[in-house]
């Protein structure tokens, strides 16, 4: 239990019991309705205590992980969808684009904030936004703790924020608010979550800008759905459903590869990493899904697949076709963008195979 301190904090020497005189001298309350409202907020205080003392305790990390995420949502949007027309293949970062600037059509209460993102943000990905949604793309100081603040409290008042943070090394910068987002959802008992969706650049090759820009490690708490997409239509599909799992008051991580936003070709001029835009906005991807390409065919001969995400997809391909001619074997590429925990259909996709090699990014 916990007991009423020995004397009131009223009679201390404080900051606060300096505003306090100041208070009561220039008449806007008086020492007793203090004093009250001290005890008030005491008993509230040792009431909060008392009813967590014997709560139950979490133990493992899957239960933390429950907890600390509201719960997933089946998604079934059904949206006006526009008559199909023949969509020209692009590059990633033009879907990417695109998919915001509809997102924003149909979503009223979806806010982007970042640091240049009026005018086009890092790698032109909000290029053109601000002017057609000049009241809902905002810029901020390059100050990523009062990025995912100000995110924190849009989310709680109704808002949908989508949150760009340069490059993945910066989010150290935001750390404290970054895990405070993570575990809003459990410090609250469910009743205030944060949903957002925070965008950030992350694995790329490392050739250029320093730890600050290429560093390709990330924070990871139970709380955030990471995902990383390794092209323009899954990224669009995947942001949909993203964004209706942050609406639902999941903070998800979608970690961008800075090589892959203007890929075109696998071998040669082939053309083969653009994708034409999936235009019908009820068109989602789960997070629980998986790719598979088949690269290599050699009938009977032992199946081998390399499991990666992102930009380690395009890489993957262009190895596996070497790989198979040189050991004859049938090689697949599966991509797996989900990255906070193995999805079910990769484990299922797993069984298929003979030999697995994960190469990260």
């Amino acid at each position: 239990m916990i007991r009423r301190p020995p004397r009131s904090t009223l009679s201390s020497s404080s900051a606060a019991s300096d505003v306090y005189k100041r208070q009561v001298a220039e008449g806007v309350t008086d020492w007793p309705s203090l004093a009250a409202r001290h005890a008030h907020m005491l008993s509230l205080t040792q009431d909060a205590f008392n009813k967590a003392s014997t709560e139950p305790k979490i133990t493992d990390r899957e239960a933390m992980v429950q907890v600390c995420s509201a719960p997933l949502q089946e998604v079934a949007l059904n949206r006006h969808q526009p008559p199909e027309k023949k969509e020209k293949p692009v590059v990633m970062r033009k879907n990417m684009t695109r998919c915001l600037d509809q997102e924003m059509s149909l979503r009223p209460e979806l806010v982007y904030i970042g640091e240049d993102v009026r005018h086009g943000g890092y790698y032109v990905v909000t290029d053109g936004l601000a002017d057609k949604y000049p009241e809902r793309i905002m810029d901020f100081p390059p100050d990523e703790t009062t990025l995912i603040g100000a995110a924190m409290g849009y989310s709680q008042v109704g808002l949908l924020p989508i949150v760009e943070i340069p490059y993945a090394k910066y989010l150290d910068c935001g750390a404290d608010m970054f895990f405070e987002a993570a575990c809003m959802n459990w410090l609250t008992a469910g009743t205030q979550p944060n949903g957002m969706v925070i965008r950030l650049q992350g694995f790329d090759r490392g050739v250029f800008g320093g730890n600050f820009h290429t560093h390709n490690m990330l924070h990871l708490p139970p709380g955030i759905d990471a995902v990383c997409y390794s092209n323009g239509a899954d990224w669009v599909r995947g942001m949909r459903y993203s964004l209706e799992q942050a609406a639902a008051g999941r903070v998800v991580m979608m970690v961008d590869c800075t090589a892959a936003l203007n890929l075109k070709h696998l071998h040669g001029r082939d053309s083969a990493w653009m994708r034409p835009y999936p235009s019908d906005p009820n068109d989602v991807l789960p997070w629980n899904s998986v790719s598979t390409y088949t690269v290599t065919e050699h009938p009977g001969a032992p199946r081998a697949v390399i499991v990666s995400y992102g930009n380690g997809v395009p890489l993957a391909l262009q190895a596996a076709k070497q790989i198979g001619e040189q050991h004859q074997l049938q090689v697949d590429v599966c991509d797996s963008p989900y990255l906070s925990a193995p999805s079910d259909a990769l484990r299922e996709t797993l069984g298929q195979y003979d030999l697995v090699l994960f190469a990260d990014v």
